[in-house]
């Protein structure tokens, strides 16, 4: 397990996927300080983001989606999911990354360490203005998974992203998740499984329990890189256990939104297009371990690691 003195250091990451970049180049450094968050205004001048802005910066959405069609199915079942959206060579090189933070016995969740992760959700942005409206914040929600088959390895069980309020009147959302395949995601090595909000709707009774999901409305969401899946966060949702018999791994991101007209749902509130300088995205990825670790079993070595980089 690495040292905090070896966290703390930018240089480690660089050395451990020199591809990737942290803080905007490969010799950016955060120069200015601990981040303030999202100007709610929708200035962005108050935030602190890129030290160096990244002349590679990718374009990375493809634009002839038909939102018309797409908002249809959100309103109805509460989730999308979109094909061949984002580029696979890009995604490629996250996926390698995490794969070498895996071989280094490291948490995978060190990948928002990297520029790169973050431009993947700023790519969308006319997917989440689309949702969320012009003022977007990004929330201090985020994950990366590994589901490893031959440890039979398995996604984070039922639950919803949000317990309050994620839209109003189901036509103006106030929250949203996103999440994106870097690899194959299906059935055998651990898929997302969703309850449609048009079934739910048919209960007598709110689920709160896996036990209270008819078997047969649970479905399926297999996709594939280049995809991105979303759902307002009161979507009753999980990640299913892979097969030893899979052939390849379950890799994905996800991050979390909502509408910055509405009061903060997390603090501190980032910018989109602005994330946080390097030493803020590692106090803000060691406080995820705590965070979610109800979610999933947390090395013990990977807790004290990130009391000790909170506390510093």
């Amino acid at each position: 397990m690495m040292t905090v003195q070896q966290a703390k250091n930018a240089d480690f990451w660089r050395g451990l996927n020199p591809d990737l970049h942290i803080d905007g180049t490969s010799e950016g450094a955060c120069a200015t300080g601990a981040s303030r968050g999202l100007d709610i205004a929708g200035t962005g001048g108050d935030g602190v983001g890129f030290g160096v802005e990244s002349a590679t910066k990718p374009n990375l959405m493809r634009e002839d989606v038909d939102y018309s069609q797409l908002s249809d199915r959100f309103w109805d079942e509460g989730y999308f999911l979109l094909h061949d959206v984002l580029p696979v060579a890009v995604l490629g090189q996250l996926r390698a990354a995490i794969e070498r933070l895996v071989a280094a016995r490291l948490p995978v969740a060190m990948i928002y360490l990297y520029d790169e992760a973050w431009q993947v959700f700023a790519a969308l942005r006319p997917l989440l203005s689309h949702f969320l409206g012009d003022k977007i914040a990004l929330l201090p929600h985020f994950w990366a998974w590994y589901v490893d088959p031959a440890q039979q390895g398995r996604g984070w069980p039922p639950h919803r992203d949000y317990q309050g309020q994620s839209a109003i009147d189901d036509d103006m959302l106030i929250s949203l998740s996103l999440w994106v395949p870097l690899s194959d995601a299906i059935p055998e090595n651990g898929c997302m499984y969703v309850l449609p909000r048009s079934f739910e709707r048919c209960y007598d009774f709110p689920v709160t329990k896996p036990q209270d999901v008819a078997l047969q409305d649970a479905r399926a969401l297999p996709a594939r890189p280049g995809a991105v899946m979303g759902w307002r966060q009161d979507v009753y949702h999980w990640g299913s256990r892979a097969s030893r018999f899979a052939t390849s791994p379950r890799i994905s991101l996800s991050l979390e939104f909502q509408n910055a007209a509405f009061d903060p749902l997390g603090d501190p509130l980032l910018d989109l297009e602005r994330p946080p300088c390097f030493h803020d995205r590692l106090t803000l990825i060691a406080g995820q371990f705590e965070k979610y670790r109800h979610m999933q079993d947390m090395d013990e070595d990977v807790l004290v690691w990130s009391k000790e980089i909170l506390s510093s």
